[in-house]
């Protein structure tokens, strides 16, 4: 049985005034996640902006995402940092705050070799205590795991799963279709993408992990849930009309665009931590008539 279903919402971290962790709106963010239908909520992935957080910020984040969940989907909880010490003590805290998994990044200020890669996850995933998801990010992690590695990593005891990705659908789908050959049968596989990762389902893969489900809950459900149950061009036509968005929120610097588009959804996120800057207000604008022309799924 998959862990984690077809959809994980990654959510955003909002943020005060004074740039505290506000957990009122992460709540209502989680609420409406499974309220729609999402198999599980992530937290502290790159929508939720990790590295701008302190330990005490990631440990009030993951564990008011727990108890918003209050059991009725998994949460996952991002542990990425620059040294392995750190990451397994944002592994204990997130497993103590009742995690069902953790996500764990490839971050770095020097590239990481193949090796010192394979030695993190080892290390994690022997500490751990909850299943550990290798996240192959290679745009934040200047890392790019090969499918060999990858399954290599994969294969390492207390490894649960791997969130994976392609350039474009042909690749996304030989990665799917590669790993599906190679790694154990109890490693999920999944993909990311708030576009592309539709067709990982498609090709195989047991979990779509998407930041924009963060505030688009409905439609990403609807597009997952026919995938899952191999409905292809329901789940394409579906995608189809999301895709607009999806690109906007995409060329205007994903993260940045989230926070923007959550208070035209009826959430509002508070502040990027600076010195990110939020998106223009004719961002805004086109982010106001993109979601206008979506509508309902």
């Amino acid at each position: 049985m998959s862990l984690l279903g077809p959809l994980v919402a990654y959510l955003p971290t909002p943020r005060g005034s004074e740039g505290e962790v506000l957990t009122e709106p992460l709540e209502q963010l989680v609420d409406r996640a499974v309220t729609a239908g999402a198999s599980g909520v992530a937290v502290l992935g790159s929508t939720g902006g990790y590295p701008y957080l302190t330990a005490a910020e990631r440990r009030r984040v993951v564990e008011a995402a727990v108890v918003a969940a209050a059991g009725r989907v998994p949460v996952v909880a991002g542990v990425g940092a620059f040294t392995t010490d750190e990451v397994v003590v944002h592994t204990i805290v997130a497993e103590r705050a009742g995690v069902s998994a953790v996500l764990l990044p490839t971050l770095a200020y020097l590239p990481l070799t193949d090796a010192e890669v394979l030695g993190l996850v080892q290390d994690v995933a022997g500490a751990a205590q909850v299943p550990v998801w290798i996240y192959h990010n290679p745009v934040s992690t200047s890392f790019r795991f090969g499918v060999e590695a990858l399954a290599r990593a994969a294969q390492v005891p207390g490894v649960g799963g791997v969130k994976d990705r392609g350039g474009d659908v042909g690749e996304l789908r030989d990665r799917v279709h590669a790993l599906a050959a190679s790694v154990p049968a109890h490693v999920e596989i999944g993909c990311s993408g708030d576009v592309l990762g539709v067709e990982g389902l498609l090709a195989g893969a047991r979990t779509w992990h998407s930041g924009l489900a963060s505030v688009l809950p409905d439609w990403y459900v609807a597009v997952a849930t026919a995938a899952a149950a191999g409905d292809a061009d329901r789940a394409r036509a579906l995608m189809a009309r999301l895709t607009p968005v999806a690109e906007l929120v995409a060329a205007l610097g994903g993260p940045r665009a989230v926070h923007a588009l959550a208070p035209l959804t009826g959430v509002d996120l508070g502040l990027l931590p600076a010195p990110l800057l939020p998106v223009p207000r004719e961002g805004t604008e086109a982010l106001t008539r993109a979601l206008d022309a979506l509508g309902t799924p």
